[in-house]
């Protein structure tokens, strides 16, 4: 399978890509598609987006290390749904989830 990053689908989008650790550190995303929780495989990950200084360490008490945005291509073995999600410290950075919706 070849690794295409763009932008995710509406599939996950607008709240829709939830998961959850299990009795370990490790997260589990959860197939959008799948009503019964199908673990979605990561495929690959790519660097998308990197700052040296973060640009909200000003406004904030925390400080990171630096800014970045990871980006994941993920694949449902059940229903063969694949789709690419972003994670990000340069974005919204605290407050109500609602607000970003």
């Amino acid at each position: 399978m070849t690794t295409e990053f763009g932008h995710g689908s509406s599939a996950i989008r607008d709240g829709k890509l939830r998961g959850g650790t299990d009795g370990t550190d490790y997260f589990y995303f959860f197939c959008p598609k799948c009503e019964d929780n199908q673990i979605m495989r990561l495929l690959d990950y790519r660097h998308y987006e990197e700052e040296l200084k973060n640009r909200y360490d000003e406004q904030m008490k925390s400080k990171a290390k630096k800014g970045f945005t990871l980006q994941f291509q993920v694949y449902c073995e059940k229903c063969e749904h694949t789709d690419t999600f972003k994670i990000s410290n340069i974005g919204f950075q605290c407050g109500d989830y609602s607000a970003t919706l």
